[in-house]
């Protein structure tokens, strides 16, 4: 089992032949894997289809119960979790190690779950943009142990929506249903003045369902998803049912530093999810990336 293993869970029959294959991502391991282009791009769509459970065996496919609150630590980079683009290196490394080539996207201290469908609740967030039930979280960029650029992500802003509580509503999402048991995260990239001195990247996040209140797609009665298939991910990553919101800079002729010393870095070139948390796991459904450019 080591870092992660592959679970296999009972769906809906109206779905992939009613079976589920997902990856559990055990705490303090990361999920790596390069870019099938590379560094070769300009702008990126990347979709997940994600949930989180309990750890230990057998709960696999068990939500948090009740109202909690999970500290990954915070004080060192393996006590925090992480989520974004990183660039590939002979040795790899957690982002701000001295040896990092380059990261950007989010950094979790903590997780906050609970039965609600309050848009703050179920989200992963950070002390430095105010209390862990907010919902706001940190963005960054950083190089070889420098942070170059951060800012919040709040849940109007598109903080990712966590399905990770036990529940029996038919309306929410929980991690044990055969229906709706997961959310989808959307998180697009764009790179700006390429190779230039001043080369950055814009963020902007997305979440799914067709509604009249943006802010509500980040509850768990809202994004949620019954059919994880491969298929679905690419229909809501080309805008289907897909809601995208403001530009982190709120302005996307803008975004996160990206260059260093007057040269611009050699771009990411692979997705990388490290899970800090020692008492839950995330579940990735499915994944996939588009390049636009």
């Amino acid at each position: 089992m080591a870092g992660g293993f592959i679970y296999e869970k009972t769906i809906d029959s109206s779905f992939q032949d009613g079976t589920d294959k997902s990856l559990l991502i055990e705490p303090n391991y990361a999920y790596q894997v390069p870019l099938t282009f590379g560094s070769d791009w300009e702008e990126i769509k990347i979709g997940m289809f994600v949930s989180f459970v309990q750890t230990g065996a057998g709960n696999e496919n068990k939500g948090i119960i009740g109202t909690t609150t999970i500290d990954a630590g915070g004080t060192t980079n393996d006590t925090f979790t992480y989520l974004g683009l990183i660039k590939e290196q002979d040795q790899n490394s957690l982002p701000l190690s001295t040896n990092n080539s380059g990261f950007i996207g989010t950094q979790s201290r903590y997780v906050y779950l609970s039965n609600s469908t309050s848009f703050s609740a179920n989200k992963m967030t950070h002390p430095d943009y105010g209390t862990t039930t907010q919902g706001h979280n940190k963005f960054f960029s950083s190089y070889q142990g420098q942070e170059l650029e951060a800012q919040e992500i709040t849940e109007g802003q598109g903080n990712f929506n966590i399905v990770g509580t036990t529940g029996t509503s038919s309306n929410n999402a929980y991690p044990h249903k055969e229906d709706y048991f997961c959310s989808y995260w959307g998180l697009s990239y764009k790179v700006l003045n390429k190779g230039q001195s001043d080369q950055l990247i814009g963020f902007t996040a997305s979440q799914y369902d067709i509604i009249a209140t943006p802010a509500a797609r980040n509850a768990i009665n809202y994004n949620r998803i019954e059919d994880p298939s491969i298929e679905n991910l690419k229909s809501i990553i080309n805008g289907i049912g897909e809601y995208e919101y403001t530009n982190l800079h709120g302005d996307t002729s803008t975004g996160f530093v990206w260059n260093k010393d007057a040269s611009a870095l050699a771009l990411p070139d692979s997705l990388f999810f490290y899970n800090g948390f020692l008492s839950t796991r995330p579940r990735i459904h499915a994944w996939a990336v588009k390049k636009i450019s």
